[in-house]
């Protein structure tokens, strides 16, 4: 079987009027926000910590991360816990905080298009690849380059 047909899931969410998906693989669950604990000298997009069935985890700012103005928190409101994996091999759990999660759509390789390059724009992007999905165009996240291992070093001695 031909790899252009092989398909992968991706959950699609919302920041603002932006879509993005992110590979499922990365996404352990969706949950709703509940109550955050601020953390003194925590970055700027660090919302704080967040007491997930006895885990604590810290919840990042996924608007932030990626250049755009503070999340605004509705009802609509969710957290990504992401799966990431350090340099070192070692699993850990973060909080992505976003507007709106929405579904999640079966893509193959053929469905993906290149993400735009311009000026070097590609190789800075946190993106993949973009998507028309049923018209909206949709931006495939890259979550290591979003949050990178030093952030991920950096949360690891706040908790």
């Amino acid at each position: 079987m031909s790899k252009h047909y092989e398909s992968h899931a991706y959950l699609t969410f919302s920041l603002g009027e932006e879509k993005f998906a992110i590979s499922v693989e990365n996404v352990q669950e969706v949950v709703e926000l509940e109550q955050v604990t601020k953390v003194p000298n925590a970055p700027d997009y660090m919302l704080g910590i967040i007491n997930l069935r006895g885990r604590v985890l810290p919840l990042l700012d996924t608007r932030m991360k990626l250049g755009l103005q503070r999340t605004e928190i509705t009802k609509k409101s969710r957290i990504m816990i992401l799966d990431l994996t350090t340099e070192e091999d070692k699993s850990l759990q973060v909080g992505a905080l976003v507007d709106i999660a929405k579904e999640v759509i079966e893509l193959t390789a053929d469905d993906i298009q290149e993400a735009p390059d311009f000026e070097n724009y590609k190789t800075h992007a946190p993106i993949t690849g973009v998507v028309n999905n049923r018209g909206d165009i949709t931006m495939i996240m890259d979550i290591a380059r979003i949050f990178s291992t030093a952030d991920i070093v950096q949360l690891n001695t706040l908790n």
